[in-house]
């Protein structure tokens, strides 16, 4: 979630109330769909004549944006692409490519009061020293649109996928009012900071969704409610009674969790909902007194609020545990062990990775023993022992004989106490999870008590590896020495050397490892990034289609305009880099302009591009500063190309740009018209003194070519509004038959082309041409898991940013680093790393990775010297259990393959569901794989029988 949400606790709505409501005030997360738009709440528009440069507006809000979180205050969501456009518009540092800075930064005035025209005159010679009044990129961003961070149908309801600086980011209120008050748009997405268990202040972006019944009317539709997790029992009561129209006095408070009357909250009414367990969809049951004046559930008291009963016939299956507990299911499982775990709310990545921790037998049995507790640490930093603690409870529960399913209640709450990301419940990383909890049992078990002692590296210098190694090793278990270290870390031999051959210096270290993280792309693949790209062409080549696809590849640091060129060389027939123009489409409009001079590491993963073959490029010229023109410190020492007011020069081309994109009504009310965007969006070029006629005349031409078959004639009516580059409004009417001039005098005009509502809309409109920008989505081809440890082995030359200080040379160098397998844990934990996250984007590989489900030999990663020793630790592994990521980055889901140690066979683990598997199946699952755990020879359950042949 990156920063976690809280909400008010009188944050709330009636989900049975939502239709004949009137609109909620947007300080209340919506629990349901959204009323119909209504005229009280409409898109805010810019104040008139607000006249601020994009270089003040910056000085105005970046202040408030960098300013630490305040618990109480008010904060809100704001697109991220919108965002970062605006960042570019006011030319903010932290987004502008290193391509696209100038030789030298506009000055700034020296202190806040001083004028921004006192600095310097138009002049040639001081034009360098005047600030900017304009922005970096020439593009002023349009009124702000949150409207993909919703869900469907709501105003306030933001989507569980979303992830915080990739979707959206947060501002407080002041900034916000500022942002809107010069763009406009909306809708406003608020929410409120708390202070949470640790101290530490987070924005709460969901809150707890929870159903809410009446025991008098327990078959009934319950009321849903939005709470805040920091709203007490106290106050969610007396909220619920007083709309429900029920007397305090005669009603007690139940989780009814799995709709069963499962605790009575009555004893802990100034408990948080979140230190109660409540989770999200939680149902609560609020139990009125019988008119004899005794409680329905009457065979419960106060010193037995533990029952797990419930009304309206449901019978118990619980056993019987403590309100903080973890919460079985009664059943016959169909494996001792292999029972599901229940999603709580988008924590599938922890059923995933605890149903693999789980099937580790040595690190189970350990726990199940109660060895764990000769050296449990009540002093382990943040855990205190109790993680150890829920994760033997939990343990205890899946391995009965007559669990079937398993609601980690207690074990989510105690993880999210001491690791603040897991709290909430938007959807984590497994492997961020599985070593999270590692760390924590390791703390948790740790025989070295009180201060650690600090214990300095040794380096080599020409020792035999086993007395560095053994060195190491002793080092390390002064400071951590547990048995869940025993079981799964490892060391890696790291040799570094100088690139200078003059030096020759060397560095020797042995590293502890807790899990290995292999890349699945070589040094050389790394430093390249391959794009997809829609190639729209103006004149019909010789495959006889406008519209094609094309797969390039360019190192990462590489420029745009070496993007183009190879994009263009790669298409061939006759197309040109001087006319083309390379966009960026999103919600089926153009929604940026790259320009040559930035960096293809500012595309993202999930950016639409598309390249436009045009018969003028230089008719979208904003100015000299754009790549058709001159170069970009050209506008800065010659003020070339901007007018005092910080308007855009026209372009020097007779033509001018047209951007049109498709739409069609898809309702209409009192209020508004809403609009389906559709298709692929045109780019024009025309005569700037053109007529309507003439604007008809070219998009005619244009949707013949590209949306319609070859040889139709029918086409439904259509017909053009002018409009603003982004707009919510319906915009003006384009007359067809006018031979009046459309007056164009931006370099880029926008147009929509609007088709008549309820026709049969060519098939190719409806079409998707347009390719997500990365070839995350898939490789050329899969990859043998001991390739990608080859790799892993072998010598890396280090990069400029984690350059090695060679103490001979005095200078930081980029080294060649090596790294070897030495110590070979018993159980060896490996993530496939389908996850790259750089600075401007992220991205999910789909490379399929084929693995041994037996007889994985480490002997060829190994060093020699630890192949030579008397009694070599073995180095053939088995694997136990496969975390799986299944879909996209952001909106995925994982399950688990695991084999049973009672009785060697493999079962499939979807949260609460389980079920038997074959190992074919296992093995096919090639592009979900994500992490691998592995058992040591020596470690291998009895039950899985006689290895196969390797």
């Amino acid at each position: 979630e990156g920063k976690d949400c809280v909400l008010a606790p009188a944050w709330r709505c009636r989900a049975a109330a939502m239709a004949a409501a009137a609109p909620l005030s947007m300080d209340c997360i919506e629990a349901g769909p959204d009323p119909p738009p209504v005229p009280s709440s409409p898109p805010r528009t810019p104040q008139a004549g607000a006249g601020v440069s994009p270089i003040e507006e910056y000085r105005q809000v970046e202040p408030l944006i960098a300013a630490p979180l305040k618990a109480g205050s008010s904060y809100f969501l704001v697109n991220r692409r919108w965002y970062t456009e605006w960042l570019q518009w006011v030319g903010a540092p932290s987004v502008q490519s290193p391509h696209m800075r100038p030789s030298a930064d506009p000055l700034l005035p020296a202190s806040p009061g001083e004028s921004l025209d006192a600095i310097g005159t138009n002049s040639p010679q001081n034009c360098a020293k005047r600030t900017r009044t304009r922005s970096w990129t020439k593009d002023r961003p349009g009124e702000i649109d949150n409207r993909d961070l919703l869900e469907e149908g709501s105003t306030n309801s933001i989507k569980r996928t979303l992830q915080e600086r990739s979707d959206y980011e947060i501002v407080p209120e002041e900034a916000w009012e500022k942002l809107i008050s010069w763009y406009g748009g909306g809708p406003p997405i608020k929410r409120r900071a708390i202070a949470t268990p640790s101290g530490a202040v987070q924005v709460e972006l969901f809150g707890l969704t929870l159903k809410v019944y009446k025991s008098s009317d327990i078959a009934g539709v319950p009321l849903e409610v939005m709470e805040s997790k920091c709203t007490t029992v106290k106050e969610l009561k007396a909220t619920l009674c007083k709309e429900m129209g029920l007397n305090e006095a005669e009603v007690r408070i139940w989780d009814y969790f799995n709709n069963k009357a499962y605790s009575l909250l009555e004893k802990n009414l100034d408990e948080t909902l979140e230190a109660s367990r409540i989770m999200d969809n939680n149902p609560i049951l609020l139990e009125e007194k019988n008119a004899d004046g005794s409680w329905p559930q009457e065979d419960q008291n106060e010193s037995n609020d533990v029952v797990g009963t419930s009304y309206a016939g449901y019978s118990s299956s619980y056993h019987a545990s403590s309100a903080s507990s973890d919460v079985p299911t009664v059943g016959e499982p169909i494996q001792r062990g292999a029972v599901g775990l229940q999603n709580l709310g988008n924590t599938c990545f922890m059923n995933s990775s605890l149903q693999c921790l789980s099937n580790v037998p040595a690190l189970r049995d350990y726990f199940l023993s109660d060895d764990y507790k000769e050296s449990l640490n009540r002093s382990a930093h943040k855990t205190k022992g109790k993680l150890a603690e829920a994760w033997a409870e939990l343990l205890s529960l899946m391995w009965k004989e007559d669990t079937t399913r398993v609601a980690p209640r207690n074990f989510k709450w105690q993880v999210g106490q001491f690791a603040e990301q897991f709290s909430g419940y938007g959807q984590q990383d497994s492997m961020e999870l599985i070593e999270y909890v590692l760390d924590g049992l390791k703390e948790d078990c740790n025989r070295v008590r009180g201060p650690k002692p600090y214990v300095e590296l040794k380096e080599g210098e020409g020792r035999p590896d086993s007395e560095v190694a053994a060195e190491a090793l002793e080092a390390y278990r002064k400071r951590c020495n547990s048995r869940v270290d025993d079981l799964f870390v490892g060391l890696f031999k790291s040799v570094v050397r100088c690139p200078e051959s003059t030096c020759g210096r060397m560095s020797v270290t042995f590293d502890p490892f807790l899990s290995a993280k292999l890349p699945l792309a070589s040094s050389a693949e790394q430093r390249q990034s391959s794009f997809s790209i829609s190639l729209v062409r103006n004149n019909l080549p010789a495959s006889g289609s406008y519209v094609g696809q094309i797969k390039v590849k360019v190192n990462k640091d590489a420029s745009v305009k070496a993007l183009v060129e190879a994009a263009v060389k790669e298409a061939g027939e006759g197309l040109e880099a001087s006319k083309c123009i390379l966009v960026e489409v999103w919600n089926k409009k153009v929604y940026k302009f790259w320009e040559d001079t930035e960096s293809v590491e500012t595309i993202g993963s999930e950016d639409v591009l598309v390249l436009f073959e045009v018969a003028d490029a230089k008719a979208f010229q904003r100015s000299t500063e754009q790549r058709w023109g001159t170069s970009t410190f050209a506008a800065f020492s010659g003020c070339s190309g901007e007018t005092a007011t910080g308007d855009a020069s026209p372009s020097s081309s007779s033509s001018c740009g047209v951007i049109l994109y498709n739409r069609q009504a898809s309702s209409t009310s009192s209020y508004s018209t809403s609009y389906n965007n559709l298709g692929m969006p045109l780019l024009l070029t025309v005569p700037k003194d053109a007529t309507a006629r003439q604007l008809y005349s070219e998009a005619e031409r244009r949707i013949k070519e590209l949306f319609l078959e070859p040889g139709a004639t029918d086409c439904p009516a259509w017909k053009i509004f002018k409009v603003a580059k982004s707009s919510w409004s319906e915009g003006e009417a384009v007359d067809p038959q006018s031979d009046e001039t459309l007056g164009m005098k931006e370099s880029r005009e926008h147009f929509a082309i609007q088709w008549e509502v309820d026709c049969t809309l060519p098939p190719r409109l409806q079409q998707d041409y347009l390719a997500k920008s990365s070839s995350g989505t898939t490789s050329n081809g899969e990859v043998a898991l001991e390739q990608l440890l080859k790799m892993f082995v072998e010598d890396e030359q280090l990069g400029q940013d984690d350059a090695w200080y060679c103490n001979k040379c005095k200078e930081h160098k980029e080294a060649w680093k090596k790294l070897e397998f030495h110590d070979c844990p018993p159980v060896l934990v490996l993530q496939l790393k389908r996850f790259q996250y750089t600075r401007w984007s992220r991205e999910r590989l789909n490379t399929p990775v084929t693995f041994p489900l037996e007889n994985l030999d480490l002997s060829p990663f190994r060093t020699a010297s630890s192949l030579s020793e008397a009694d070599p630790q073995p180095s053939v592994y088995d694997l136990a259990g496969m975390s799986k990521h299944i879909g996209s980055l952001g909106g995925g889901h994982y399950v688990a393959y695991c084999r049973s140690s009672e009785d060697g066979r493999w079962y499939f683990f979807d949260d609460g569901s389980v079920r038997r598997c074959t190992p074919e199946e296992v093995e096919q699952d090639k592009v979900g794989a994500y992490v691998l755990f592995y058992l040591r020879r020596d470690f291998r359950p009895a039950a899985f029988g006689p290895p196969s042949s390797a």
